[in-house]
């Protein structure tokens, strides 16, 4: 399923005209709705991004979680919303693009149920460890898997995710046996690495980072070109023998297809200034991100080329969530 520049010229002409009501946009508070729950990276992200776009829109913006099923709960909500720019969908490239691949059947349409507005940041996966676990790299987990029966168990903070798919070609490209434990976001996920009741996690930098910078968890390897620069002595899966398991998870904005152009527009431009202005980007940056602010042009340029990046993939590994 692939968004094409057809169907970006089609949604565009379509809100071309705006009504009368468009042109005092926002009128009353946006909510912005997120797939996953409280904790997790895409909640994060927009808790971050929400004052200050707010602030700039003149009216609150207000983060609502509608966590379940890889993010289909809250992209249908969103599909079926009203199409003025007061209700927002906060997605990870999940609801976008993987879900296409991991369901025969959707309630709603990737491609042609919304309008692209603007990326926020990209935040590439840690493998992390409970601060006592036996092992503290990559060798030493893979040596502990294949000791367990069945293999090594990790936290995932969802079905179909970045996270699992990540560990899922690790565990292929590394040779070893791992076990997913799904929860409903990755802040529950990482809690259970944290308290001990999982070993490992595959947790994006957004909830991750600080955790290991505290002491409270180990980062094993970083599924990312290049290693993070917060965390220099954490190598990437190549360095640590392991090539081809990159996996850098996404978070934008989307609103409902059919949602007039001046206020696409005004969203994506006022977005980019927040992820900008130095405040955001130097948090988003702490927390191990690459602020990553997109016109929809090129927001839709990207949901492209990660599908046809991880279809594939998806098929290769052959993983269906129905």
């Amino acid at each position: 399923m692939q968004i094409t520049r057809r169907h970006f010229a089609i949604g565009t002409a379509a809100s071309a005209i705006a009504p009368a009501w468009a042109q005092n946009y926002p009128s009353k508070p946006v909510t912005v709705v997120v797939g996953y729950g409280a904790g997790g990276g895409v909640d994060v992200v927009m808790r971050n991004l929400a004052p200050g776009l707010g602030q700039r829109l003149g009216q609150s913006v207000i983060v609502e979680n509608r966590p379940g099923a890889s993010g289909i709960l809250a992209a249908n909500y969103v599909a079926k919303a009203a199409a003025d720019g007061h209700t927002l969908f906060g997605t990870d490239g999940g609801a976008l693009t993987l879900n296409g691949a991991l369901f025969s059947k959707l309630p709603y349409d990737p491609a042609a149920d919304f309008a692209l507005v603007s990326m926020v940041i990209r935040a590439p996966i840690l493998i992390v460890a409970h601060p006592e676990a036996p092992f503290s790299d990559l060798r030493g987990l893979i040596s502990q898997a294949k000791r367990e029966q069945g293999g090594i168990a990790y936290a995932s903070p969802g079905s179909g995710t970045y996270h699992q798919l990540s560990m899922e070609l690790l565990k292929r490209r590394a040779g070893f046996e791992a076990r997913a434990i799904q929860y409903k976001g990755a802040g529950p996920a990482v809690q259970d690495v944290m308290s001990g009741q999982v070993p490992i996690g595959a947790i994006d930098s957004i909830v991750a980072m600080q955790q290991v910078l505290g002491g409270k968890l180990k980062a094993l390897v970083v599924l990312a070109p290049k290693r993070i620069a917060q965390l220099p002595n954490v190598p990437t899966a190549a360095e640590a023998g392991v090539e081809g398991v990159e996996a850098s998870p996404w978070v934008g904005v989307a609103a409902p297809r059919g949602t007039p152009a001046n206020i696409i527009s005004r969203l994506s431009s006022t977005i980019r200034e927040v992820v900008t202005s130095p405040e955001i980007s130097k948090r988003f940056t702490d927390l191990g991100m690459e602020p990553f602010a997109t016109t929809p042009e090129q927001f839709s340029s990207f949901v492209k080329q990660e599908i046809a990046r991880w279809h594939p993939l998806i098929k290769e590994l052959n993983i269906r969530l129905d």
